[in-house]
């Protein structure tokens, strides 16, 4: 019978490896973003602006900048703690794979 609340199944018990997992890929992604979301920013911002100026005003493309910029930095962020964890993961399947 329906009770109102949607029924999503249990996670399961997490182990350590997933909270060490984590928190090593959030921290290691976090200065990945400090050094990296400036370069993204200034190699893709061109062709942002470009695409922005066929559009729109020259005060809506300059917003469109700015936001660009800001946005750099949760993109390279997400991108770099995404990749960090599939790789941590990986490594972990293979290492236990290896030593069965």
């Amino acid at each position: 019978m329906f009770n109102g609340q949607p029924n999503f199944g249990s996670p399961g018990p997490r182990s350590p490896m997933d909270d060490i997992k984590g928190g090593f890929a959030t921290t290691a992604a976090a200065m990945i973003a400090v050094l990296l979301a400036t370069p993204f920013n200034a190699l893709t911002a061109p062709y942002v602006i470009s695409l922005a100026q066929k559009s729109y005003s020259q005060d809506v493309v300059h917003l469109i900048g700015i936001a660009w910029m800001l946005m750099s930095y949760p993109f390279v962020f997400f991108a770099a703690r995404a990749s960090i964890i599939a790789a941590l993961t990986t490594a972990a399947v293979y290492l236990i794979y290896r030593f069965i």
